[in-house]
């Protein structure tokens, strides 16, 4: 990864280059500039992953070039340094669609944990271009695309191995048939029993890559997952750098104690040791072994959730969930959204190691949560801030508990006044809205229930009496319509249109659209080509 770091004042940038480990960060190259016209050259001359840009600067300022940078090099993340007294700052970043943003001083531990997680994100990124490529080729989804190669990494034959490995090095994995994989299977209840399995696998698929993250178990480490024959899934796990993972008992129990607190119900993991990809069945096997028959196997770790009936709802007001404040606020939902903090910020008090860190924390949570909504709304700032509560107040509320319930407060008497001065949006075209912009997504009743923050079977109800549909099958239709639109305008294959309509794969997609079309994606799209001649 490439970072360049822009600011006027030479001392913070001396301050970064000393104090940062950018080794240890797995940065290949870093930059410093100290105008925006060096900044330009830099980029001129390399490819910049991660733009770091503070704002007040002379003569051209950072907003400028982030703007500048986000139409030349759209796949460059950018992240804002601001003022830590100038709200406007904090607003604009999230406008101007930014990575993140960091209030100075910047604490150089809070500025290496941005970097891991762009770090990450850069590269799945690059494997999702990659996958949608091959993909495209070979006329097929990504899930569907990886799912094969895994399975074939586990196969007893041995040109199955051989053409996994060849395909894994043509999407620029960094692989080969020495290098040591570890293998973790899990068995999710959730799963067996559902009966949408490709949107629940998905989910799972997310759970998991969230769960790794959660853990700090982030690349150089990278994560490799399917679903087996038996319903189970696998996850292999190894390093995109010749040294092999350095990964602990206390790694897998931190992992399986977040896929504790993310799932919604029980779940089985074992975890194996480490194998070399040209040989992963015989570990894979014993492995499954002690999955299947639950017993103890020498070298597998076993460990069982049993959901200690905890729903996910539960673990987000232990955590603070910023999309679902967010989600209270717009649907005037305050006095909600005041609860849930309080609650969030009481379990963290009391369970958190680093109380102070756990504030800092919800603090950003709340600003982002904040900034969202003003920016969503087109609320007028100009006198947001003033008289008895100052921006600088709201900004240093992470200083106590009592500080951050007097943001809240303010923010409670902000929103509720916002959304007063505007025309409400009926739940239902709230719903039928979201839909839409997630068309891309595995939508569930209960994504949608929970947007606009009531209970799925209050809104099923509700969305039948108002509208005359069921919302399953509303969900269904309008992706439907959105796949037949692509299929009449657009060239992409098959195989991507169910992709980009959240369906993982892609018998259950052409099964769903013959359902109502009465004829295959394939033949609809012939059909079309047949009537413009």
């Amino acid at each position: 990864m490439n970072v360049l770091f822009v600011d006027d004042q030479m001392s913070v940038l001396e301050g970064i280059s000393s104090e940062v480990n950018f080794r240890e960060l797995y940065v290949d190259n870093v930059r410093f500039a100290t105008s925006a016209q060096k900044a330009y050259e830099i980029m001129d001359e390399m490819s910049i992953d991660l733009l770091i840009c503070d704002i007040e600067m002379p003569g051209e300022d950072g907003f400028s070039v982030i703007r500048n940078t986000k139409k030349k090099h759209p796949n460059t993340l950018l992240v804002m340094l601001t003022a830590h007294a100038e709200f406007e700052y904090a607003q604009e970043s999230v406008r101007l669609g930014c990575y993140d943003y960091l209030v100075q001083p910047v604490a150089y531990e809070e500025l290496e944990k941005l970097i891991r997680r762009a770090n990450q994100d850069i590269f799945d990124r690059q494997k999702r271009n990659q996958l949608y490529e091959v993909g495209r080729r070979m006329k097929t989804g990504e899930m569907e695309l990886l799912d094969g190669i895994i399975l074939n990494l586990l196969s007893s034959n041995p040109d199955d191995i051989e053409s996994a490995m060849e395909l894994l090095k043509l999407l620029e994995f960094p692989i080969d048939r020495q290098k040591k994989a570890q293998i973790i299977l899990l068995d999710f209840d959730e799963y067996r029993k559902s009966d949408d399995s490709s949107a629940v696998e998905n989910k799972i698929h997310k759970l998991l890559s969230n769960a790794l993250k959660a853990a700090d178990i982030v690349y150089p480490i990278i994560s490799l997952s399917t679903v087996n024959h038996h319903r189970q899934f696998v996850l292999l796990l190894y390093s995109a750098i010749q040294k092999e993972p350095e990964l602990s008992v206390g790694d897998f129990h931190r992992f399986f104690k977040q896929l504790c607190t993310l799932s919604s119900g029980a779940f089985q993991c074992c975890i194996g040791g480490m194998a070399p990809f040209g040989g992963l069945r015989t570990e894979y096997r014993r492995v499954r072994e002690s999955l299947n028959r639950n017993v103890e196997v020498s070298g597998v770790l076993r460990l069982e959730y049993n959901g200690d009936n905890r729903t996910l709802e539960d673990t987000n007001l232990q955590q603070g969930n910023a999309e679902r404040w967010k989600n209270l606020l717009s649907a005037g939902q305050q006095r909600v959204f005041a609860v849930e903090f309080e609650n969030s910020l009481e379990y963290n008090l009391r369970y958190a190691s680093d109380k102070q860190k756990a504030l800092r924390d919800l603090h950003q949570k709340l600003t982002h949560t904040f900034f969202d909504f003003l920016y969503s709304n087109n609320a007028n700032t100009s006198n947001l801030f003033g008289g008895s509560y100052s921006y600088d107040d709201f900004m240093s509320s992470y200083s106590s508990a009592d500080a951050l319930m007097e943001a809240v407060n303010y923010i409670v008497k902000t929103t509720r006044d916002i959304g007063s001065s505007q025309l409400p949006v009926s739940d239902i075209e709230k719903a039928k809205t979201f839909i839409t912009d997630n068309i891309s997504d595995p939508i569930t009743v209960k994504d949608v229930a929970d947007h606009i923050c009531l209970s799925p079977e209050y809104f099923t109800k509700l969305f039948k009496k108002e509208t005359g549909q069921n919302i399953k099958e509303y969900i269904t239709v309008t992706k439907i319509e959105a796949a037949k639109d692509m299929l009449e305008n657009s060239p992409i294959p098959v195989g991507m249109v169910a992709l980009e309509l959240g369906y993982t794969n892609f018998s259950h997609f052409s099964q769903v659209f013959k359902k109502y079309e009465n004829m295959s994606p394939s033949e609809y799209r012939n059909m079309v080509l047949e009537k413009k001649k």
